[in-house]
């Protein structure tokens, strides 16, 4: 973690009136980002050790760093956990809420090496569980990615993701210190996440900062592009958009890439610090997910990902070290050097003919369409229905051309509109419950309405 610090400094002594940090028209210049690093490190290193930390804009990019360099572990706080997921989160790691800066006083000693941080990921079910990441983890993610990547000091890099997001904090916080490059923060782009927000503006704030680099999910990338359908007109500064946290519609990819949004798939998971692959600039392949970072090992055992080496976890938050390698639950395979990711092993659907249907990729299809806020493929009395929660009026003719280009066996007979109030239906995430899905399908009344499948 030293390198960062190092790097901090050495920008704010170098190039201290550059940009380092920019949020709508407040700035931070590398001078001011570090003398704010201090004080709050100062502030952390005088407080609990244990720290959940749930700021916005600047003050959570400051808060993070200080927080880091204080050794503190971090506890990311997301602003979408409810009040119970909260409370269990803080009561699990015994964090101390932190909603605002602390100041100190005195020079703060680097203890990075000593900070860890646990990442709660709400899952596919139930009750969050904290991932345990320490520095030499996070440390092997950031230099393999920088590897992938070669950030440097004219990057700009658009921050449109929660920074209580793991691959966000990489991505966005400590890569940028180590290159030297400038982050945007975007609410615009963020608030589009929770089908909210506003496409439109998002676009005119992508091309007010010029960013060379920016990570969305599907959902952002659909929107993306629809406001690009619309004239939106496309940064030409763009280098790289990597997309991931859920499959991508192949047809959405290549469309974005039309337009000028080089996007590239990638796969990971916070067990194993968040990236896993990543298509290079200039290498992607639609349907794969890319090549397996450098340092990083993956094998296929009996069809599912097994991922070894320095990112892997320390382990779950109360439960027994974590060693060897890390069986994901994710079913894939490697060809010609690229994984290609093909679903849950606990989401597959086993119908009566013994054919095996992966939802994620049907679903995928279904949330091309940025009037779709959820999906879920669910299999009822054998038969494959696809369930909607549209937030607008969905274009259901062209969802049936991207349905009929999948295989037979994965066509859904049937798709059923839910209404997207329905209790549980959309988790805090944004995914939909498929569990929820299929006891709205299977029963009767005015929670869905049945379109025809193509």
């Amino acid at each position: 973690m030293s390198l960062i610090f190092d790097a901090l400094t050495r920008h704010a002594t170098e190039r201290p009136e550059a940009t380092a940090l920019r949020l709508a028209d407040r700035r931070l210049s590398w001078a001011e980002l570090a003398r704010m690093v201090s004080r709050a490190a100062a502030g952390f290193a005088a407080g609990p050790h244990c720290v959940g930390l749930r700021l916005d804009g600047l003050d959570a990019v400051v808060a993070e760093l200080a927080a880091m360099q204080a050794g503190c572990r971090i506890v990311p706080v997301p602003a979408f956990f409810s009040q119970g997921q909260v409370a269990h989160l803080l009561n699990l790691s015994g964090a101390a809420l932190v909603t605002r800066l602390p100041e100190g006083k005195g020079p703060v000693p680097d203890a990075s090496g000593r900070s860890d941080r646990v990442i709660f990921t709400s899952g596919t079910t139930g009750t969050p569980k904290g991932v345990v990441l320490g520095a030499g983890q996070i440390m092997a993610s950031v230099g393999a990615l920088a590897g992938a990547l070669q950030p440097g000091a004219t990057d700009r890099y658009l921050s449109v993701l929660p920074l209580s997001q793991l691959l966000e904090q990489i991505c966005g916080i400590l890569l940028p210190v180590l290159a030297g490059a400038e982050t945007i923060l975007c609410p615009e782009g963020q608030a589009l996440l929770w089908g909210k927000g506003d496409t439109a503006a998002f676009a005119r704030a992508a091309m007010e900062a010029q960013p060379t680099v920016t990570v969305l999910a599907p959902r952002q990338l659909a929107l993306w592009v629809a406001a690009a359908r619309a004239g939106a007109p496309i940064p030409s500064s763009l280098r790289h958009v990597a997309v991931g946290g859920a499959p991508t519609a192949q047809k959405l990819m290549a469309e974005a890439r039309r337009f000028g949004i080089p996007a590239h798939p990638g796969y990971g998971l916070s067990e194993a610090c968040s990236v896993v692959a990543l298509s290079r600039p200039g290498d992607a392949l639609d349907g794969s997910a890319g090549r397996v970072l450098d340092g990083v090992r993956v094998d296929i055992v009996e069809g599912e990902v097994v991922v070894s080496g320095p990112t892997v976890m320390a382990g779950y938050l109360g439960r027994e070290a974590q060693t060897g390698p890390w069986a994901t639950g994710d079913l894939g395979r490697i060809e010609n050097g690229r994984l290609w990711i093909e679903g849950r092993k606990d989401a597959l659907i086993v119908l009566a003919n013994g054919r095996k249907v992966s939802p994620e990729w049907v679903e995928a299809e279904a949330l091309a369409d940025p009037a779709i806020l959820a999906a879920a493929l669910v299999c009822s009395d054998d038969r494959l229905v696809l369930a909607l929660a549209p937030g607008a009026p969905f274009d259901s003719d062209a969802l049936g051309r991207r349905l009929a280009t999948l295989p037979d066996y994965a066509r859904p007979e049937r798709i059923a509109v839910l209404d997207p109030r329905t209790p549980g239906l959309i988790r805090s995430s944004g995914t939909a419950d498929r569990k929820v899905a299929l006891q709205a399908v299977s029963g009767s009344g005015a929670a869905r309405q049945e379109v025809p499948a193509a």
